[in-house]
């Protein structure tokens, strides 16, 4: 007997049990899902499925010694390097064949932005690995080699080349069905030039579907950031798999300003995945996105280079994962499993939750009335007389309140996060960028609190019943947030997969309760209110809170009745034993899982994007609402949890609240991420000046507070000619503004400029010659180090372009009969003059000649050729610890002659 007491003190529906529990759900899942967010543990040698992780981390090194963008004579050693590794494997295998291309060219407007064309010539080096069966479509394989000319580019894009070489090597060695193709392309972080050209070459009639790997942060596990179809998702079944749906949605919707060559392949109706790194945006495009500062280092590239063997191999011998399919919806749980489905699976399962759930709560409630109106009527002979005086021993107030407190605690809580993130913006908005931990806690503890003190005071009674209702309730906001889901998932949202699970995880918890209710605890059923003596509806008694006192008998006195009635003891909670636990960890434990998972995601992934300048409000409010989701299954259950975690959460809340609102949102660890561009003017093009004598430099960030903070510590920003100009708004990036100055650090072209380019013609020459009423010449001629120039215009729209030596077509899908305001030309050797004839609409044409610098010799050691850019190379000398300094457009430099025709 004393042994199942003590089973039932341990399962019964008691304070210390639910606490127990209650506290090791949520400790335990929230530590799984953070120690599996770590990069996997490197296999040795014998383990690395036949690639070879230290040659891979060897070529990383070479790849990313220094920045090498387009514009950098650096970027030619990395071309070679790679032309050579693929090379040597080649040699060694018949079936794979190497193309170094110097050939292909094309123009093409961009689909993002139809006002400018853009013209390449392609330094891609490509691949080719013969498939055993050639005439199946083949799969493509993509990275880019260039770097921003203010990163050495590890994880954007050494990481990803790295591992093409890795695969290059393997399927040599292991024929694959269909035929591999390699696009080690050039020119990605110039707006996706590698891709587009490489459209123009034969091999790519040869795929169906592609794998792109790419970087937009600076490590840590690589995120199946986006797929287009189910069939493509089916390929990614790989030991350690990452990817959540919602992160495509956030990309379609643009919360990540960043664009990858996935969006080139797709728009020419291929199938395919984009693999990337998504942590640690703040190194992004900065000096810290190399080896030393990578987050996982020889982990982060082991991920890659594992998910991209598994999945390639799957794309290149099975048939399932190739044709076009529905959108797919994805998540991983644990980073062990990956769950796949068409969207419109979804779509079926809220429809017949939507309709079904109800209607099976319906029937169970007509089932559990009926059932225990006839074991009344049995035991008492005629029905109750008043059945919603029964309601409740606390009469119609209060029992309404029994029902009304669950949305007044919601709207509450809600109220109060708003207030905190309200606050959050106020005082210090960025904190989230370098301290998203605190912000998480401190809207946590506000969300258990805010429904822990309307829920708890007023629930000592009818436990069981209470959490029954409490249940139900929940329930029914799971369906009303169903409802809005399945709109979503009809809008081609399928992030909100997690609504569906929690609704059916609620539901099935609703189910466990009703066989309660039936079942009854122990020999007795347990209904809610029990006949009296003589046809009246009596109260059963309430059961006390566990830790009060037993109240003292009153003494007797001479007005005491002599017949007095034994008051009955409080009876043991109700319910059999453990059926509480089933609930609590369907209701509670699913859906936390599934909006932990989302959390560490969404935060890892967005808070840090408010240096690119997205809005702070957006990061807030999507943590509010996940703290609000993470307590919110907990609250059925929260009046049995001890009071100590309340009292707990007060005092971390009070301590983490004045902390964040107090710190410095930056340090050298998480950096706020600054944008910085000088531009030179020369003068007409047709009567340049005689002599330059200072640069413009603008520097954007994500507050004009910041950057001048930021300009305090630079010397030419501070002088007297500075003339420093702030709270000017990005043209290019939106969201940011900035400071504007004149620096008398003028850059240096070529290493022959060691006085300084003063004229015009030591930075280039160039001429605009009007053909006839509606056409023009343009050549550049006489460029030092550079291969990257623009014709703009601030009058006239250009209705055609030729340039001379090129095949003169543009890519399908583009626009031939669009206007523009730019061309953007791109050549593939140095210094070469470079001629085009323009068509244009209106009656004049005027506008603006540019060539853009991006190499400076202190990010260039040891490259011959490189020049130097001192105004930039002194905001990376004297910048603070707590900033780093990114490109704000292709060029660190930009020089330009104005012209009209």
């Amino acid at each position: 007997m004393q042994i199942v007491e003590g089973i039932a003190r341990a399962l019964g529906f008691r304070t210390l049990p639910t606490t127990v529990l209650t506290v090791a759900v949520y400790a335990a899942l929230l530590s799984a899902v953070i120690y599996t967010d770590d990069v996997p543990s490197v296999p040795p040698p014998k383990g690395q499925h036949g690639l070879n992780l230290t040659q891979a981390y060897a070529d990383l090194h070479e790849i990313t010694a220094r920045p090498h963008p387009f514009l950098s004579h650096a970027n030619d050693l990395v071309h070679s390097f790679i032309v050579g590794r693929v090379s040597s494997i080649a040699k060694e295998h018949p079936h794979v064949s190497v193309v170094d291309d110097l050939l292909s060219n094309t123009s093409w407007t961009s689909w993002g932005n139809s006002s400018f064309v853009v013209y390449n010539e392609a330094t891609n080096v490509l691949v080719k690995i013969q498939g055993t069966e050639p005439d199946l479509p083949g799969v493509l394989f993509s990275a880019h080699y260039d770097s921003v000319s203010t990163a050495s580019g590890t994880t954007d894009d050494g990481m990803g080349v790295a591992t093409l070489i890795q695969l290059v090597q393997y399927f040599a060695e292991n024929q694959p069905r269909r035929t591999a193709v390699f696009n080690i392309n050039n020119g990605e972080e110039d707006g996706l030039n590698g891709a587009f050209v490489f459209m123009k070459h034969e091999w790519s009639n040869l795929t169906d579907s592609f794998l792109n790997l790419e970087g937009a942060a600076a490590g840590g596990r690589p995120l199946l950031f986006r797929g287009t179809s189910t069939p493509a998702l089916r390929a990614f079944h790989v030991p350690h798999p990452y990817g959540n749906v919602l992160s495509s949605d956030a990309f379609a919707r643009g919360f990540v300003r960043s664009g990858t060559d996935y969006t080139v392949y797709t728009g020419f109706g291929m199938e395919g995945l984009d693999f990337a790194f998504t942590k640690g945006r703040s190194k992004y495009h900065t000096k810290y996105d190399a080896i030393p500062y990578t987050l996982g280092q020889e982990g982060a590239l082991w991920a890659m280079m594992e998910s991209s063997q598994f999945s390639g191999m799957s794309l290149l011998n099975s048939d399932k994962t190739h044709g076009s399919g529905a959108p797919p919806v994805y998540f991983d749980l644990f980073g062990r499993w990956l769950v796949v489905m068409p969207m419109h699976y979804l779509y079926i399962a809220n429809i017949f939750m939507l309709v079904v759930g109800p209607l099976v709560l319906i029937v169970l409630l007509v089932v559990e009335a009926a059932m225990a109106r006839g074991a009344r009527e049995a035991q008492n002979g005629h029905a109750p007389t008043d059945t919603w005086t029964a309601f409740t021993r606390l009469g119609w107030v209060k029992g309404t309140w029994l029902w009304a407190k669950f949305w007044a605690a919601a709207a509450v809580c809600l109220a109060l996060q708003s207030l905190l993130m309200f606050l959050y913006l106020r005082f210090n908005p960025y904190i989230v960028y370098s301290r998203p931990s605190l912000v998480i806690v401190s809207s946590f503890t506000l969300a258990y609190l805010s429904f822990f003190f309307i829920i708890a005071p007023s629930s000592t009674q009818f436990p069981e019943k209470q959490k029954h209702v409490m249940l139900l309730q929940t329930y029914i906001l799971t369906w009303l947030l169903l409802v809005l889901g399945t709109l979503a998932v009809n809008s081609g949202i399928g992030g909100v997969y997690f609504i569906t699970i929690w609704n059916a995880a609620v539901w099935l918890a609703c189910l466990v309760g009703f066989f309660e209710t039936l079942v009854g605890s122990g020999d007795q059923p347990t209904p809610f209110f029990r006949r009296g003596h003589g046809g009246h509806v009596r109260y059963a008694p309430l059961p006390q809170r566990e830790d009060r006192a037993g109240a003292d008998s009153e003494a007797a006195t001479e007005s005491t009745p002599l017949i007095t009635r034994s008051p009955q003891p409080p009876p043991a909670e109700t319910g059999a034993i453990g059926w509480w636990i089933p609930q609590l960890l369907l209701a509670v434990g699913v859906p936390i899982t599934l909006v932990t998972h989302i959390s560490v995601l969404l935060v890892a992934s967005l808070s840090q994007t408010l240096s690119d300048g997205s809005p702070a409000s957006t990061v807030y409010r999507a943590i509010a609402l996940l703290m609000f989701m993470t307590v919110l299954p907990v609250v059925p259950f929260t009046f049995k949890v001890h009071s100590l975690v309340a009292n707990a959460s007060i005092i971390i809340f009070i301590v983490i609240v004045v902390s964040a609102m107090t710190m410095f949102p930056f340090s050298m660890q998480e950096p706020l991420k600054v944008f910085y561009q000088q531009t030179v003017a020369l003068g007409d093009v047709s009567a340049p000046l005689e002599n330059i004598t200072y640069g413009t430099s603008v520097l954007y960030g994500a507050e004009s507070y910041f950057v001048r903070d930021l300009l305090s510590k630079i010397p030419t920003a501070l002088s007297s000619t500075a003339e420093l100009a702030c709270g000017e708004s990005s043209t290019t990036r939106v969201g940011l503004v900035g400071c504007m100055w004149k620096s008398e650090l003028l850059p240096l072209p070529s290493p022959g400029d060691a006085s300084g380019p003063t004229t015009p013609a030591r930075w280039f020459s160039a001429s605009a010659t009007s053909l006839n009423s509606t056409s023009a010449r343009f050549v550049f001629s006489g460029r030092r180090n550079t291969r990257g120039c623009r014709i703009s215009l601030t009058q006239g729209r250009i209705t055609r372009h030729l340039v001379h030596g090129s095949e003169g077509d543009m890519l399908p899908n583009g626009s031939p009969n669009a206007t523009f305001t730019e061309v953007r030309l791109w050549s593939r050797d140095w210094d070469a003059p470079v001629t085009v004839d323009v068509e244009w609409e209106g009656t004049a044409l005027a506008g603006q000649l540019t060539c853009s610098w991006a190499e400076y010799a202190s990010g260039s050691v040891g490259v011959e050729g490189a020049g130097r850019i001192p105004a930039f190379e002194e905001v990376v000398t004297f910048l603070p610890t707590w900033a780093a300094v990114t490109k704000l457009a292709d060029g660190l430099v930009d020089a330009s002659y104005t012209f009209s025709l």
